[in-house]
């Protein structure tokens, strides 16, 4: 297990050293990934890490992060008991992600009218059928 510890020490000095405002690229994420691998670290172990720091992890498209940001929010709008606090903390991570404040503003503004998930799915395809 010490083993283990030094090798996470590792990867973990690793990602630290690229977190741009808490977050990670994707290909960065999977380069570190590649690194561990190397260093006989399991995958999972990596995983572990990134999520217990709250660490997000930057899709490369603009497309793939609008997708991440608004399951995320809706996710996180079903759990939430303080309704100001879940659009403080949205769009706070919005920002984190690299998404344009307007773009951020459109999908809270969105969710706070949508009702269920289906609805949700028709805001986010019209977005990008414009």
């Amino acid at each position: 297990m010490g083993g283990d510890m030094i090798k996470l020490k590792i990867i973990s000095g690793m990602i630290k050293s690229s977190i741009i405002n808490n977050g990670l690229e994707q290909t960065e994420y999977e380069f570190i990934c590649c690194i561990g691998q190397q260093l006989g670290l399991n995958q999972q172990v990596i995983d572990t890490y990134v999520e217990d720091n709250d660490i997000f992890i930057l899709p490369d498209s603009m497309e793939s992060k609008i997708l991440k940001f608004y399951k995320t929010a809706l996710r996180d709008k079903n759990l939430c008991q303080n309704y100001y606090k879940w659009i403080r903390n949205s769009y706070r991570q919005g920002m984190a992600m690299g998404l344009p404040k307007k773009i951020i503003r459109k999908f809270i503004y969105d969710l706070h009218f949508s009702e269920d998930g289906i609805q949700g799915e028709r805001i986010i395809k019209n977005y990008f059928l414009k």
